[in-house]
């Protein structure tokens, strides 16, 4: 939806079709028990609204309808292929060892984690996100310069 850069959806509604941000993301904050999902861009004052409405139109479509199977495919070579830069030192990797501890996971997740993530299927990108995202749940925060 809105990781890996310019190869999201996010990133092509946004930017590519329409110009209305440099910079357009969204990410999962999990946490022990429940995390947040965070989607964010910055643009002018005056195409704001616009922005706006295309970003929630697309994480609206994109919860509906999940993810293409070329967006699948590329999110997960985004995920796999970075894996070994978020291990790379020893704060990054005691940063995973943590995480595997403080969420109880096996202790061979950093053996499995890229057979897992290859092994996700549409269906359940789809289901996921539509049990755990709808919009009408979400808080939208705007910053900026009052026009004058």
């Amino acid at each position: 939806l809105g990781g890996g850069g310019f190869v999201s959806r996010l990133m092509s509604e946004v930017r590519e079709k329409r110009g209305l941000a440099y910079s357009v993301s969204s990410y999962f904050a999990p946490g022990k028990d429940a995390g947040i999902f965070q989607a964010g861009l910055q643009t002018k004052n005056d195409q704001a609204a616009l922005a706006l409405e295309v970003l929630s139109t697309t994480i609206t479509q994109f919860i509906a309808n999940g993810p293409t199977p070329t967006e699948l495919d590329a999110a997960k070579a985004n995920l796999m292929n970075g894996y070994p830069l978020r291990i790379d030192n020893n704060r990054k990797l005691l940063d995973n060892v943590s995480s595997i501890a403080w969420n109880n996971l096996p202790l061979d997740t950093m053996d499995v984690w890229t057979k897992q993530v290859e092994a996700v299927s549409l269906e359940q990108v789809k289901q996921a996100f539509q049990k755990y995202l709808a919009m009408d749940r979400m808080k939208i925060v705007v910053l900026g310069a009052v026009n004058k």
